[in-house]
């Protein structure tokens, strides 16, 4: 017969009973109880009658909606190896990663050669529970936002970006279809029959309104992928995309491919982390001016690449993102000031335009951007006649701004962009 097992809690009470008045001042341990984990249970389906590739992967993952970052608190992964849908799922969370009082969705999907097919929309987990049974989560067709950008409007994460040639926002759990409306300065956007829901872009910063409630103001936390950085002695270069990471050391002889990296916010910007074979690569991406080297181009983020006890550094992000956006109003043109009251503006459109106020006359025109800097050709100008001098002011501006072959800035934001000799169109935004 066998004989029963005590648990160590039991074994000691037992130890204690037995020896009695021996064991003077016996009491329990402090034994801390072990919680059960969360359990989260459902599967994954979607309505189309689309099979699913061999290669598919379903991923299904709990995240921390209270935090900026977002961080991944537990995750399940499935080789579906031509299953279909409905994917059944079910995976646990260790209680010692759940904060109390902290907001935690799911959200499941699809990928096929590393990149997503089919998403689900967030969904608001009760962590307090034991187990969480979420029934068919169902997936629609991933869509990518085009020219998507991330604010932080306090601890509340937001994208917006253009999807079918609107745009789009995805905040505290839910998207919204949005339309551009007047507004004094910026882009501001309305939810679509719902103007008491509003984004309102000026720049780096923006206001979030959602259903009359206004946020903490919104500043721009994250570059969108996919993103290009690239450094010199020895060249290097680094692609950053959902799929994963893929960098050419060595000026190309070395190349190194990841999965899709883990993202976090750090004090100064995003860190991308993941590995390729026994290699990890990290990447911290901070959102400051940063010079190549080189040729001098500016760009929008300051790149640092560790690898294997290696530190690459160098520049990220395209150059056009720095000209484009609210007009650049001129204050200063060769070096001599500009006539009072007297407005000379440069507006760089996403198509490759530039256009503005010349003086007198407002002009049109294209640029082009390249390793080593910025041209500006077929200005073509309006005939209005103004006074001798603006006139005159209007001739020298168009004049320098055909001759402007790079472009940089000052410490305190100023746009310079400059032709050659000494010639120069010095220019601040808005106002």
């Amino acid at each position: 017969m066998e004989k029963p097992v005590l648990s160590v809690s039991r074994r000691y009470s037992f130890a204690c009973i037995v020896l009695g008045s021996a064991l003077a001042g016996c009491a329990m341990p402090d034994v801390k109880p072990v919680m059960d984990p969360l359990v989260i249970q459902g599967s994954l389906s979607y309505a189309s009658r689309i099979a699913l590739p061999p290669d598919s992967r379903a991923i299904v993952e709990l995240r921390d909606e209270s935090t900026p970052a977002m961080p991944v608190v537990g995750v399940q992964r499935i080789e579906l190896q031509g299953a279909q849908v409905p994917v059944p799922f079910q995976f646990t969370v260790d209680r010692t990663k759940l904060a109390e009082g902290h907001r935690y969705a799911l959200r499941g999907a699809v990928t096929t050669a590393g990149r997503a097919t089919w998403v689900s929309d967030p969904m608001p987990i009760d962590a307090s529970k034991p187990t969480a049974d979420v029934g068919t989560v169902m997936l629609k067709p991933y869509q990518a936002l085009a020219f998507a950008s991330v604010f932080y409007c306090g601890d509340t994460r937001v994208e917006v970006g253009f999807t079918d040639g609107a745009m789009r926002m995805l905040a505290r759990n839910q998207g919204f279809d949005l339309r551009q409306v007047v507004a004094a300065s910026g882009a501001r956007y309305e939810a679509v029959n719902d103007s008491t829901t509003s984004f309102w872009n000026k720049g780096k910063r923006a206001t979030l309104v959602i259903r009359g409630k206004e946020y903490p103001e919104c500043f721009e936390g994250e570059p969108a992928l996919p993103l290009r950085a690239t450094g010199n002695e020895p060249g290097w270069r680094l692609d950053i995309a959902p799929s994963g990471m893929t960098l050419l050391a060595e000026t190309g002889a070395t190349r190194f491919e990841t999965a899709p990296a883990v993202k976090a916010r750090t004090a100064e910007g995003t860190r991308y982390s993941a590995h390729a074979g026994a290699t990890e690569i990290t990447v911290e991406v901070v959102d400051r001016l940063c010079r190549d080297s080189m040729s001098g181009m500016p760009h929008p983020y300051t790149v640092t690449v560790t690898m294997g006890g290696r530190v690459l550094r160098g520049c990220g992000g395209e150059p056009a993102a720095l000209l484009r956006g609210d007009e650049w109003v001129v204050e200063d043109l060769d070096g001599g000031g500009i006539i009072d009251r007297s407005r000379m503006t440069v507006q760089f459109g996403d198509s490759g335009s530039v256009s503005g106020r010349a003086s007198c006359n407002t002009y049109t025109g294209q640029y082009t951007l390249s390793g080593e800097g910025v041209t500006i050709r077929d200005a073509a100008v309006t005939l209005r006649a103004c006074a001798p001098s603006l006139m005159a002011q209007e001739e020298r501006f168009l004049t320098t701004l055909r001759a402007v072959r790079g472009f940089d800035f000052t410490n305190d934001g100023a746009l310079v962009l400059k032709a050659d000799g000494t010639r120069s169109i010095k220019a601040r935004r808005g106002g």
